[in-house]
């Protein structure tokens, strides 16, 4: 896997379209997730990702650390959600979702409380858990993509998996006593 600093310095040096393409695919799915947490709404959040890779191919040659690139296309994406957000009265549908098109990262229903508990994460934590299951690099890919030592990476995936199991305990649970108290029968599994 080429460094985020060979990658850069083709964009950069030779304008290499390829070598950009790599970026985006490396971390549209992390700035994807980004937008997502401010906006919660697939067109609003596809839109960011957009504008965020727009600025981030005019403004790479003012990033001074290519290690940090994965933390400077994060700060590029929530400011644009943020003004995307004050630009736009972004609505949400009756769930609060509107459902993904053909060229949005699919989200099926039982992932939708994922999502929203990832965008919960602290930022450290959810940066490294979309890289590390969403993206699916390795510990070690994480590690050298975030510029953190592999134990650092290890210890903030371990607390985000815990945040997220009891987020979703919680969500479970929740769901359940809404089912009840609406009247349905329960059944057990």
């Amino acid at each position: 896997m080429q460094s985020n600093s060979e990658i850069v310095r083709a964009v950069v040096d030779h304008n290499d379209q390829d070598a950009f393409a790599r970026i985006v695919a490396r971390y549209e799915r992390l700035v994807w997730t980004v937008a997502w947490a401010e906006l919660h709404d697939h067109h609003a959040t596809q839109d960011v990702t957009q504008e965020t890779f727009l600025i981030a191919h005019k403004r790479l040659s003012d990033l001074h650390d290519p290690d940090s690139l994965g933390f400077w296309l994060s700060k590029i994406a929530r400011r644009e959600a943020t003004r995307f957000r004050k630009r736009k009265s972004v609505t949400r549908s009756i769930d609060g979702f509107d459902a993904p098109d053909d060229r949005s990262p699919a989200v099926a229903p039982i992932d939708q409380h994922l999502l929203e508990a990832v965008a919960k994460l602290p930022e450290h934590e959810r940066i490294v858990t979309v890289l590390r299951f969403i993206s699916g690099h390795t510990v070690a890919e994480v590690a050298e993509l975030t510029g953190r030592p592999v134990g650092t990476v290890t210890k903030q995936l371990s607390r985000a998996l815990g945040r997220l199991k009891a987020s979703l305990q919680v969500a479970s649970t929740e769901t359940k006593t809404s089912f009840n108290n609406s009247g349905a029968s329960h059944v057990e599994y």
